[in-house]
């Protein structure tokens, strides 16, 4: 992951600030934290000390809300630090985002569904195009549009597959379903099997197969003979040159073909 010049924050003063004014981010993308790469990097900083300040910005005369740095934050507390070293930035919300966000994608792997959490919130939360944040985070248009489709799968669906460790290929597989249930049931499947992603795509094929096909109503069934001549008249009359078009509604004791033919402008 390469960090734009746009991203990358200055040269700033660093400053020494009493974590307990220190807040969490509302912008931190990540979800869980391991409490073992947490304790190896607070005896990293125990014997070096912390060699990148946090990045916070103020929100009150003697309070600061954290931008990047959560996993350097949950060391120091871990060692007992009441204080810590840190740039103090004035960043929109905005920009708070994308620097979390960038923050975290460089210092550790961010599970898929994560970052497209926090794409979307980006998105929601400010007036930057999907092009713009995708140049920003060094994507390529498409690869940010397709993470974000994941986000179109249910929240149950997304948590399996947190918790799963599939990959992100299984979850775009899981898109061509359109049954909650049914992706449920192959998230766990695959994870118990340790599916491979061809193999899942199969699975989908069969399911997509099996469907069953929409059944035309009896209403229309019975009068398909005249429906159908009502639609072939419709079909007669654009190739003469009237244009018409036709719908086919239905009530809950009848069905209506309505033929819609426009009124042609008056000769001036």
């Amino acid at each position: 992951m390469k960090t734009t010049a746009a991203s990358r924050p200055q040269e700033r003063a660093v400053s020494h600030i009493l974590i307990s004014r220190i807040s969490a981010s509302p912008f931190q993308p990540r979800r869980t934290f391991s409490e073992v790469s947490i304790a190896e990097l607070a005896e990293s900083i125990r014997q070096h000390g912390l060699l990148t300040p946090l990045l916070v910005r103020r929100i009150d005369a003697n309070q600061y809300e954290l931008i990047a740095g959560e996993r350097r934050l949950r060391a120091l507390t871990l060692l007992g630090r009441t204080s810590a070293e840190a740039i103090v930035l004035s960043a929109y919300d905005s920009d708070c985002a994308l620097l979390a966000l960038v923050e975290n994608l460089q210092r550790e792997d961010l599970h898929y569904l994560d970052e497209a959490e926090a794409y979307r919130s980006i998105l929601d939360r400010s007036a930057v195009t999907q092009e713009h944040l995708a140049k920003a985070l060094c994507l390529s248009p498409s690869a940010l549009a397709n993470r974000l489709r994941l986000l179109k799968l249910p929240d149950a669906v997304r948590e399996a597959l947190r918790a799963s460790g599939l990959s992100e290929r299984h979850a775009r597989a899981l898109l061509r379903l359109s049954d909650a249930d049914q992706q449920l049931e192959l998230v766990r499947d695959c994870a118990a099997r340790h599916l491979s992603v061809k193999q899942l795509e199969s699975r989908i094929d069969r399911l997509r197969q099996a469907a069953p096909r929409p059944q035309v109503s009896r209403v229309i069934r019975d009068n398909r003979i005249i429906i159908n001549a009502v639609l072939d008249t419709v079909k007669e009359l654009n190739r003469i040159g009237v244009r018409a078009e036709s719908r086919v509604e239905e009530r809950s004791d009848s069905v209506e073909v309505i033929v819609r033919i426009p009124i042609a402008a008056p000769e001036t």
